[in-house]
């Protein structure tokens, strides 16, 4: 069996080491360029991920969707995946009303949804996050 294909939405400094990380362990990594700023995409270079172009390219190509955002923007980042049918693991610090929003977003297209979270900050070095 084939390691999973993962996508990450809009890496900024956290998304893009999570990405780095799937990387180091051998996982295809795939982001989406369009409409995103230069930092995002220096970001997303530095850390090995793969431009796919589009959201709904991403959609189609994953196999998990990893979501790191702001809390507020939790649920439309989960509605910009709509018809995503894999495994959708929110990693937000979001109320239970929010989670239980997300997963019926997700789950509404046949999707799978995780609720999970991180401690800490980006990881830089094995074991500080």
């Amino acid at each position: 069996m084939r390691d999973p294909t993962f996508g990450l939405l809009h890496p900024g400094e956290m998304r893009a080491t999570l990405g780095s990380e799937q990387r180091r362990r051998g996982s295809v990594v795939l982001w989406a360029s369009l409409g995103r700023s230069t930092d995002t995409a220096r970001r997303a270079e530095l850390a090995g991920l793969s431009d796919v172009g589009s959201v709904g390219e991403l959609s189609r190509r994953s196999d998990v969707i990893l979501s790191v955002c702001p809390p507020h923007a939790a649920l439309d980042l989960a509605c910009s995946v709509a018809g995503f049918d894999g495994v959708f693991v929110d990693v937000n610090a979001v109320s239970p009303a929010t989670a239980k929003a997300v997963a019926d977003s997700i789950e509404a297209s046949g999707g799978r949804y995780v609720d999970g979270g991180i401690v800490g900050a980006p990881p830089r070095a094995p074991g500080t996050t």
